[in-house]
């Protein structure tokens, strides 16, 4: 059943508990959906459950016209060649890899759409308010819009040819949760690289879909401490990490992204200086490292 309004959101405003007041702001607010709260830059998770409600709601549905608001969001693609190419397409099917969501027209085109730091969609009633910051609306002939919403206007949309040849011309590296990508492949990327093992789980020339949220959130249940060097890891070490990436994308999905659905043993929960490990109930500490914030327990993930 397609609810009336559903929304899709990433923003920064924080209103949950202290415990998770570094982390979380509004994700999602959806009438068929409990509110989501978190405030990071979406992630292979987060990708994928926006898949699977775009599934629910606009897929087969044929456009009616588009509206672009902003042309600034569009890739190596005009407005006007944007709004006629899509006007009368119908989306068929959808995919992810890594951070970036494709969407397969009756066109012979593909549909991109990345989703930078603060992007989100929103599927929405005709005539009901267009919501703030829109940037493309996608009228549907069933009677809802979609709306592409990028408040910091970080993200991307584009008309591809290829989905492959997308992929290779931007260098990006093996979803990190298809069912293709196997142990023996993670053993080969990690093999001779240099500098620490989260900076090698965020690199999307190599691994497509983690960051930094879910890079701190593997390695916490990997029990290894953030900026060890790769070069120092052991082959058991590796393919624990390699598991515990798969447990937590499927229960991170599982959980739809939902704060109250996540297993109570994730960083997620705790993730902010001071704050009591839910595995081992050391310490979380909170560490800068190029820029970026990291939280690890220094009980359990002990620098080597």
């Amino acid at each position: 059943m397609i609810a009336s309004k559903i929304y899709i959101k990433f923003n920064a405003e924080i209103n949950q508990a202290r415990s998770i007041s570094n982390l979380f702001g509004n994700l999602y607010n959806l009438d068929c959906f409990s509110e989501i709260k978190r405030r990071v830059m979406p992630e292979l998770p987060d990708v994928e459950v926006f898949r699977q409600i775009f599934n629910s709601t606009a897929l087969n549905q044929k456009i009616a016209k588009v509206d672009v608001l902003d042309d600034g969001i569009l890739e190596n693609i005009s407005s006007r060649a944007f709004e006629i190419r899509m006007k009368n397409a119908t989306f068929q099917s959808t995919h992810r890899h890594g951070k970036y969501l494709f969407v397969e027209l009756d066109t012979e085109k593909t549909l991109m759409i990345h989703f930078g730091m603060t992007g989100y969609l929103e599927y929405i009633k005709d005539g009901d308010k267009e919501p703030e910051y829109s940037r493309i609306i996608f009228n549907l002939k069933n009677g809802y819009n979609l709306y592409y919403v990028c408040p910091r206007k970080l993200g991307r949309v584009s008309l591809v040819e290829d989905e492959a040849d997308f992929i290779e011309e931007n260098k990006l590296g093996p979803d990190t949760y298809s069912d293709d990508f196997k142990w023996e492949d993670f053993r080969e990327i990690m093999k001779g690289k240099r500098g620490s093992i989260k900076t090698a789980l965020m690199d999307q020339k190599f691994l497509a879909g983690i960051g930094n949220i879910y890079s701190d959130e593997i390695l916490f249940h990997s029990n290894i401490y953030p900026f060890t060097e790769v070069n120092v890891l052991n082959e058991e070490e590796l393919k624990t990490i390699f598991e515990k990436m798969r447990m937590v994308f499927e229960q991170a999905i599982k959980a739809e992204v939902k704060v109250e659905k996540f297993p109570k043993n994730f960083l997620l929960l705790k993730r902010s200086e001071g704050e009591e490990c839910p595995i081992c109930g050391g310490k979380i500490k909170r560490e800068k490292y190029s820029g970026r914030s990291s939280y690890y327990c220094e009980a359990h993930q002990k620098k080597k």
